[in-house]
């Protein structure tokens, strides 16, 4: 009843016997209905053996009707008409790449992405990256001056759309998204187009009547080229009292370790510095567990993406808080070797907590903690370990990129904890 009260369902493997055909069909209910399915597996068959299985032949791709052509002309005839277009992507378009690429090309739109999708664009000189409170400072700007904003398999909810703030007052939206209910779900659309974004964006785009520039231009591709990412724009280092400013620290990260990576990324006030100084490779490279706001996931988050993509390097950015509430999974990452990199943002604090409690005048005694020795505790798990207070102590991470790479290893990054992130700020002013 709990599974079913959050729209999820619930899978039960019966027997050994019948353990590869229930687990298909788990695969098959999420893929074809697109929902999270929950997998029980009781102890008692756990633990019995399974004979060696043929892997079940994967079913039918999901009957799905194509997009409504009127709905299709009509955002044509958005299109066609706007001068400062910019397409939105969301989870429902990590498929689409190549079709909005192309589509965006025609339209002269530039290209954004919710959080969930970061990376989706990535190479793309019209890549404003990721839209809501993580944009950066032109980012944000270019969203906000659209004339026409295209989301694609994206909800625009309040964070995308930073509390709407980045919709200006008379800018048309579309929304284009396979299923219907999803159409105005958090906000007022003008035009709502229900379809799969790929095939959407593949008409759309042949019925163009003609490359257009719409909001590109030579001088605003320089501009983008210059400061579109976070680490263009200028700032004030905190660097001080033993501690590194986390903007500092996770530059330096980027570039010391291998582009080719998986960024798993875990709640708190923190969060914004990996997801938007740790550049990813693609839609693929960047894990989110922001679905329901729980601190503590993210370390079990990475050893899923790692598992999932052996040949990238896996990278977990955890607050103090969240690391220790996922000590236990340290183990995990040892036992299994992954040559995983785990940076903790230590601030002595659940940091979101203190910036949103303390200037209420709430006692802060249950959301602060004493000192801890992280680095130590990896090490005491079989991980290697490094305590970074300044940029100099990072050097320790660059070796063991360079080496045999023979068992994780935990940054304790010491963080100086000024205000709040620029993305809590934005959060806050929502509330």
């Amino acid at each position: 009843a709990m599974v079913a009260a959050v729209g999820a369902v619930a899978v039960r493997v019966r027997s050994a016997e019948s353990a590869v055909a229930d687990a298909a069909r788990a695969a098959r209910l999420a893929l074809r209905d697109r929902r999270t399915v929950l997998l029980n597996l009781p102890l008692d068959v756990q633990a019995l053996p399974v004979r060696q299985a043929a892997s079940p032949a994967p079913g039918p791709p999901p009957d799905e009707a194509p997009p409504c052509p009127d709905q299709v002309a009509a955002l044509v005839d958005a299109l066609a008409a706007a001068r400062r277009p910019v397409f939105v992507a969301g989870r429902g378009a990590r498929h689409a790449r190549d079709a909005l690429v192309a589509l965006a090309g025609r339209a002269g739109a530039l290209l954004a992405t919710s959080a969930v999708a970061k990376g989706l664009f990535r190479g793309d000189p019209w890549d404003l990256d990721v839209s809501g409170g993580f944009a950066s400072p032109l980012a944000a700007e270019l969203i906000r001056g659209a004339d026409l904003l295209v989301s694609w398999g994206c909800g625009l909810n309040m964070w995308t759309t930073r509390h709407g703030a980045l919709i200006g007052p008379r800018t048309t939206v579309v929304q284009v998204d396979i299923e219907r209910a999803a159409i105005g779900r958090h906000r007022g659309v003008d035009l709502g187009v229900v379809g799969d974004v790929r095939e959407t964006a593949t008409l759309a785009a042949a019925r163009m009547p003609g490359a257009r520039p719409g909001y590109r231009s030579p001088g605003l591709a320089e501009r983008i080229e210059r400061e579109i990412r976070w680490r263009d724009v200028p700032y004030k280092d905190a660097l001080g009292d033993g501690r590194i400013d986390p903007r500092t620290l996770t530059m330096e990260l980027d570039d010391v370790l291998p582009r080719e990576r998986v960024v798993a990324v875990d709640s708190g006030n923190f969060m914004g510095y990996p997801s938007m100084y740790l550049s990813v490779p693609d839609e693929r490279g960047f894990c989110f567990t922001q679905a329901f706001q729980a601190v503590g996931l993210g370390l079990a988050t990475a050893i899923g993406a790692a598992l999932a993509q052996p040949h990238r390097l896996p990278v977990a950015a955890l607050g103090d808080g969240g690391a220790l509430m996922g000590l236990s999974e340290l183990e995990t990452v040892v036992r299994l070797g992954l040559p995983m990199v785990i940076v903790v943002y230590d601030d002595e604090a659940y940091g979101a907590e203190v910036h949103h409690f303390g200037p209420e005048g709430h006692p802060l005694d249950t959301v602060t903690f004493p000192p801890a020795d992280l680095a130590a505790i990896a090490r005491g798990h079989g991980c290697a370990g490094v305590t970074v207070r300044e940029p100099a102590d990072l050097a320790a991470v660059a070796e063991w990129v360079t080496g045999p790479r023979d068992r994780p290893l935990l940054v304790h990054a010491k963080i100086a904890s000024g205000p709040a992130a620029w993305w809590l700020e934005e959060a806050f002013r929502g509330h």
